[in-house]
């Protein structure tokens, strides 16, 4: 590098150095503020609540709070729950109760001087009406992927409304030892199914076409196909819908086992202040901070009163099941089992 290069480049150094200004930031002494969260559905029977507070450095659990719940005019204490089931960064507190469609629920914590307060309406429950599924292979670039799509339809409530949708995963592990005692094992989650937030209207059928943008939490409205019926896609690769149960308990060592599953896709309608949430959280996720593009800033709603967060109702329906074939595993090829 030249002598006039180095000049220059110093000199740029220089200059930017100088033209640095020290911008003070006070952050007060603010009082923390309550952190009220809680998504009820109605299909359950006992509900939590999610108590925080808001620090200068993170966000701290809340477990000495009062918290009740008022359920259509009845109060009910929630309880905060043994150590075992606590969060991280916030106090559960749990409280049973029906949550029937229309009743109004208001949820109160107090602690010290502080109380923050929010309620929500139980929504209208929606019904699926049927459930097809499908088989089918997707080119993918250079490769193709085999999918598994469940097409549910269900006839959409009168008026504006808002839902969401997903598929669980029912799954009883019936294994079986070198002696021949046996062990039943069963388990659930959600599949990871990906989705799209907009109906999509293509030959006088509408549905949603779910692919490729997980994480989602697959929330919509009715907006193209209000009090008609609606159909939503929901598709997976098939390699995700069969588990492998390595997990074994109290000894017990199985050779082989035999896996019965069924897939259970479910409609939760939303009320409309909860969709707008599931939406500011979906792009949360979808893009978050490592994304290498510019999108537009994400603020997520607040119903809090005298403090932050969100609370709503939904109210979830389960479809008819789906049975997926039975699976057999033998353990001993993985040297996992009694040899």
């Amino acid at each position: 590098m030249s002598k006039k290069k180095i000049l220059f480049l110093i000199g740029f150094i220089l200059t930017a150095t100088a033209c640095e200004n020290t911008i003070p930031v006070d952050l007060g002494d603010n009082e923390p503020q309550l952190v009220l969260n809680a998504q009820f559905n109605a299909k359950d029977r006992e509900h939590r609540v999610y108590v925080s507070e808001t620090s200068r450095v993170i966000i701290r659990a809340v477990r000495d709070a009062e918290v009740t719940v008022e359920v259509d005019g009845k109060l009910v204490k929630a309880e905060l729950l043994p150590e075992e089931q606590q969060e991280y960064y916030a106090g559960v507190y749990a409280f049973e109760s029906p949550l029937s469609a229309g009743s109004p629920v208001k949820v109160c914590a107090k602690r010290d001087t502080r109380e923050a307060r929010a309620e929500s309406v139980v929504t209208q429950p929606a019904l699926i009406s049927k459930v097809d599924t499908l088989r089918f292979m997707q080119q993918n670039f250079d490769s193709a992927e085999e999918l598994f799509q469940f097409k549910v339809s269900f006839q959409d409530l009168p008026g504006a409304s808002f839902y969401r949708i997903g598929v669980r995963a029912d799954f009883v592990v019936h294994m079986v030892d070198a002696e021949g005692r046996t062990k039943d094992v069963p388990s659930s989650y959600e599949l990871p199914v990906s989705g799209a937030s907009d109906p999509i209207l293509g030959g006088g059928v509408v549905s949603i076409s779910i692919f490729d943008l997980e994480p989602t939490y697959l929330a919509f409205t009715d907006d193209m196909f209000r009090d008609q019926t609606g159909t939503v896609r929901l598709s997976l690769p098939v390699s995700q819908l069969y588990p492998f149960y390595y997990s074994w308990e109290d000894g017990f060592n199985p050779q082989y086992a035999t896996i019965t599953s069924q897939y259970v896709p479910w409609l939760e309608t939303l009320t409309l202040e909860g969709y707008h949430y599931m939406c500011a959280i979906n792009n949360l996720e979808n893009f978050g901070y490592e994304a290498q593009v510019l999108v537009e800033p994400t603020s997520l709603p607040c119903n809090v009163d005298g403090g932050l967060g969100f609370v709503t109702v939904g109210n979830r329906q389960d479809g008819p099941a789906i049975q997926g074939p039975e699976q057999y595993i033998d353990y001993r090829l993985y040297g996992t089992g009694n040899e």
